[in-house]
């Protein structure tokens, strides 16, 4: 089968790799009829998350059932389906609590070693362990563009701005309109957040959350502390969400949040670190939530049923459809960000 593997820093190609194949009774093998880019794919590509040349890339995936192990239950070939990014057991003490980005074999697609070495999603197929647990059946109303990001990025936006706590009204602002602050944007709105402020430095990216209701601040142009203080006679937001992964951003979101507010940080992070003045937060009275990787199992069929109602619609976000055998332009366009979401056709 073909697929996207990374061959070195910066580069990756389309090759022939070994065919996925059940392996264990629980397996599903998928034929990938969709595909994408992620952000995260980019800390491999660029060498900063370890993985092996000949790894394949990729864990936002949609499709075709095409065959089942003895131990599936819930699904058959045929089944149109969206695949789960991160893989869980389904039966560990943090699953059963829906705590799936806790699980004690958790796993992810197209992570390399770190992600317990299973192949990616860039192919024609994919490998998906525990199949019953980590694929989600796609309503017939839901075309396969749609449907593609509630597997990842879509829920994780829902999630985010669930656990903020937003009450009717709220002032809100995301920090970082890339694909992920997009999603935390019109879930903000679909619960029922006032205003929703983004905060970004690309002009394109404050189009696209402009075009989903959202109130642009250009931070090159302007500084977002001030226009959430003038906006709201100098209190500050009542939640921000800080959907970019940097000290600065992090430390940008503490600035525009009101005293007692809330921020959550679903940014990806690594090494990084920040000196906190404790006093400060105690004296404002913060609640700093990390989202983490997000228990996308948990909350995919909410996720669904935004995409449903039509509240949530990713369709704005994707800039580029590319086939598979594509996917190294498809990614420098990406790192380049001439590209907002790059879907790729196997």
């Amino acid at each position: 089968m073909r697929a996207v593997v990374f061959e070195s820093v910066c580069e990756v190609r389309v090759t022939d790799v070994p065919d996925a194949a059940i392996e264990e009774p629980g397996d599903a093998v998928v034929r990938v009829t969709r595909t994408a880019i992620c952000g995260s794919d980019l800390h491999f590509f660029h060498g900063k998350a370890p993985i092996d040349p000949g790894d394949v890339l990729g864990h936002e995936a949609v499709g075709i059932v095409k065959a089942v192990g003895t131990g599936v239950e819930r699904f058959s070939p045929g089944d149109r389906v969206v695949v789960a990014f991160n893989i869980a057991c389904g039966a560990c003490w943090f699953c059963r609590r829906g705590e799936m980005q806790l699980c004690d074999d958790f796993r992810n697609l197209g992570a390399g070693a770190f992600g317990g070495s299973l192949a990616g999603a860039q192919a024609t197929h994919v490998r998906v362990p525990t199949a019953d647990v980590n694929l989600l059946r796609i309503p017939d109303e839901v075309d396969d563009e749609r449907a593609l990001f509630v597997g990842d990025i879509l829920t994780t936006g829902l999630y985010a701005a669930s656990i903020a706590e937003i009450e009717p009204g709220s002032v809100v602002a995301v920090v970082g309109c890339g694909p992920v602050g997009f999603f935390c944007i019109q879930a903000a709105r679909a619960i029922g957040a006032g205003q929703v402020f983004a905060i970004d430095l690309e002009p394109g990216r404050l189009e696209l959350a402009a075009s989903v209701g959202a109130v642009p601040v250009n931070a090159r142009e302007r500084h977002p502390v001030s226009a959430l203080a003038e906006a709201t006679d100098g209190r500050g937001a009542d939640v921000v969400l800080e959907a970019v992964g940097s000290p600065s951003a992090y430390e940008s979101a503490l600035g525009m949040v009101r005293r007692g507010g809330r921020v959550v940080v679903v940014g990806v992070y690594a090494g990084e670190s920040v000196e906190m003045q404790l006093g400060v937060y105690w004296a404002r009275a913060l609640t700093i939530r990390f989202s983490g990787i997000c228990p996308v199992h948990a909350w995919w069929e909410r996720a669904m049923d935004e995409v449903i109602a039509g509240r949530v619609d990713p369709s704005p976000l994707i800039s580029h459809r590319l086939p598979l055998e594509e996917a190294a332009h498809g990614y420098a366009l990406f790192d380049r960000r001439e590209a907002t979401k790059v879907v790729l056709m196997p």
